[in-house]
Order: structure tokens, then C-alpha cells, then sequence
């Protein structure tokens, strides 16, 4: 969201406090949801329980609102997060979508919110989910006093997992889910899998030896550097080879890219990466290298080009003056999502069965016993030879 606009936002929310509006349709064009049977709780409202803080920036009396913008980065995330909601909002409203929308204050730290009071004060308990808290802790408590209701609480930044209610939406696609995703693809390839792990990634490569069987790990030399000979000795021909490189050392990164880049006149071979790596960003690593080498990693956002993804950033930049960050994508996608399964006929939770894509993220639920329902929804991506991500298939 722009500088200004941000501080004009601020101000309103100073003025307005609580902020409530009507959307009104009936269907996302872009949803695959086909849903007809009734649930408990069908209430087609929705609220939202963002960090404004209101009250703490109106008792500042050492910053101006437009000086704690500049340095209160929890805030402008918060603000971003919400542009990119009232965007879904928007955008709900012109496909006739038909929800009532309702935006609270959640006034919250890590360890504090008002949501308690919130919940009593607007009978929350009647409506169909709740996107927010952020933190949390925070989004825990939410769900565990809405959870004899049935309604739907979202959680739509926090990667943490920690109490399980059968009300918690948990939108953040986990690190092993990630991470198992990727070896189930490369498997379904009948790949020959390899990996290359620093001496420093012990927990990595126990991951791997634990719940990856096959893998064969490449061997290092004393001083920690990859023995490159015992590498290419693990490559088979007709296979496509996967070698799944795990250090942020860039001499180890090199050896790794330069072996593999020698041998593939002779071998199809792969690149793979299980989170991202930030070496690989540094100039001393040739982003055609990593082109070559068609490198492959799973990802929880995808970069999306088609139409609708178009317009919309568009549009956000028409409103906002500036291109959309991924708070803001992410505070569009979870909210339009929400929306749109609040308004099919059987409510929220009948609608998990169903998955869903929105801007960036894919939203795949699934029920699990630590949290609650999770999202499986993900992407495995590689540098295609037009220097463009794209979805491996």
C-alpha cells in the first residue's frame, strides 16, 4: 500500500473504529466448488481480526502516525495484509458474492489481544469463520472460544503449531509438508535421488535418512568440502538424476553446480532445493548455472501471470500506487478464499473437500490431529529454459 494512503488509512480507522460492509454474490468464476449438502453453522458472515493497534498509535505522544509508519514494521505489514483484503472484498462484491464482512481491531502482541472481549461485544459466536488473529497464540484462543459454534477461525500468517481445536484453519503450508511433497514428486518420476547436505545440516540429513528411504548421500571429504568423484560415481543413465543440495556454503554450491553441469552431455540431471537458499541469490552464483540446471523446489506461493492475476494486480495498483507486495497478495488471497466458500449453500467446513487456487496460493485442507485442519496446498516449481518459474509436472 502506498506511504500516504497508509497514513490516510490510519487516520480513518482513528475516526471510524470498528468498520463493517455488505458484499453481495453468489459465486467465484474462478472456484471449482460444487457444494450442496447442509452443515451446522451456515452464517454468511465473516470478520476479521487485524492488529491495528489503534489505541497504542493514538497514545504515541513521541511518534506521528506518519513517523511510527516508518518504523513500525508489524503495523505495515498489518496495513498491507489488509489493502489485499478489501481488494477480495471488492472483488467479491462484483462477482455477487454474499457475505457480510465486519473488521475488528485486535489490538494484540505476541503474548496479549482483546479477542475475549471482542467476541462477547459482537457475538461472533454467529458468525460462519473468523479470519485472525495474526499471532498465534492468539488465533488459538479464538478458535478455542468459537469451537463449540462452529465457526471456521483462520489463521492466516502464523507458521507455528501449537494446541489443536476442530475449528483452527491453519493457511501456511507446513516445512514438511514442503519438503515431503518434493520427494513424493521426484519418486513419482522414477528419479534417481541424491543429495548433496553439509556437514551443518545434521538435522536435514537425519530428516532425510529417517523418512526419505533410497536416498543415496553423496560423500564429503575431511575438511567438509564434496567429494565430487563419489557424486558423479551415484549417477545412473537412463533416469532423470535429482540432486538435492542442501548448504548455504558457496564453494560447496559451486562444486555441486559445476560437477553437475559437466557431466550433462551424458546424464539428465537435476538441481533440487528443499527450502529456500539464500546463497543462490549472491552474485557469486550465475543465475544461467541454475537455469542449466533447471532447478526445482516446493513452494507454498507460485507466481501466477494468467488474466485474473493480471487484473488484479492492476487494479491494486490503481487503488494502492503501488504493485502488490505478498502481504498484500496473501491478505487477498485468504480473504477472497474465505469469502468464497462462506458463500456456498453448506457453509465452511463442507467446503474443504474442495481446492481451491487463488492469486499465489492454493488452499488444500485437510484434517490433522496436532492442529486442527492444515493446508497441503503447494507447488513445485523449476527455472525453465525461458527464464521463467514454472509448475512442474
Amino acid at each position: 500500500m502506498n506511504y500516504l494512503l497508509k497514513i490516510l488509512v490510519v487516520m480513518l480507522l482513528f475516526t471510524n473504529g470498528i468498520m463493517a460492509q455488505e458484499v453481495t454474490t453468489t459465486q467465484n468464476q474462478t472456484s471449482t466448488l460444487q457444494l450442496e449438502k447442509p452443515l451446522l453453522n451456515t452464517s454468511k458472515k465473516l470478520a476479521l481480526l487485524f492488529p491495528f493497534n489503534i489505541a497504542k498509535v493514538q497514545n504515541d505522544t513521541v511518534n506521528t502516525i506518519a513517523d511510527r509508519l516508518k518504523k513500525d514494521k508489524f503495523l505495515n505489514m498489518t496495513l498491507d495484509f489488509y489493502s489485499g483484503a478489501v481488494m477480495a472484498i471488492d472483488s467479491a462484491k462484483q462477482l455477487g458474492i454474499s457475505v457480510d464482512v465486519s473488521v475488528f481491531d485486535s489490538e494484540e502482541t505476541k503474548n496479549s489481544s482483546n479477542v475475549t472481549k471482542l467476541i462477547a461485544d459482537n457475538h461472533l459466536e454467529n458468525f460462519g469463520a473468523v479470519i485472525g488473529p495474526f499471532y498465534q497464540a492468539n488465533v488459538e484462543k479464538t478458535a478455542e472460544l468459537l469451537s463449540a459454534n462452529q465457526v471456521a477461525v483462520i489463521s492466516p500468517l502464523s507458521k507455528e503449531v501449537g494446541k489443536s481445536y476442530p475449528n483452527l484453519f491453519q493457511t501456511i503450508t507446513s516445512n514438511s509438508l514442503l519438503r515431503s511433497a518434493i520427494f513424493d514428486f521426484m519418486r513419482s518420476k522414477n528419479g534417481n535421488i541424491i543429495a548433496v547436505v553439509d556437514k551443518k545440516k545434521v538435522s536435514v540429513k537425519k530428516y532425510i535418512q529417517e523418512n526419505q528411504k533410497g536416498v543415496r548421500f553423496a560423500n564429503l571429504e575431511p575438511t567438509g568440502a564434496l567429494n565430487v568423484l563419489s557424486l558423479k560415481s551415484l549417477l545412473v543413465k537412463n533416469k532423470i538424476n535429482y540432486v538435492v543440495m542442501e548448504t548455504a556454503n558457496t564453494s560447496m554450491i559451486k562444486a555441486t553446480m559445476t560437477a553437475l553441469l559437466s557431466v550433462q552431455q551424458w546424464f539428465n540431471v537435476q538441481l533440487v532445493i528443499l527450502e529456500p537458499n539464500e546463497t543462490l541469490n549472491t552474485d557469486e552464483i550465475e543465475f544461467a548455472d541454475l537455469v542449466k540446471l533447471k532447478l526445482m523446489y516446493p513452494s507454498m506461493t507460485r507466481e501466477n501471470t494468467n488474466p485474473q492475476a493480471m487484473l488484479f494486480e492492476k487494479n491494486f495498483k490503481l487503488i494502492n500506487k503501488v504493485t502488490p507486495n505478498a502481504f498484500a497478495i496473501r491478505g487477498f488471497d485468504v480473504t477472497f478464499d474465505a469469502l468464497m466458500r462462506l458463500s456456498q449453500p453448506i457453509g465452511f467446513f463442507e467446503s474443504t473437500n474442495q481446492v481451491t487456487e487463488q492469486v499465489e496460493s492454493k488452499f488444500d485442507y485437510f484434517k490433522n490431529e496436532t492442529v486442527g485442519f492444515a493446508n497441503k496446498g503447494l507447488y513445485i516449481l523449476y527455472y525453465d529454459a525461458d527464464l521463467t518459474v514454472k509448475e512442474a509436472k
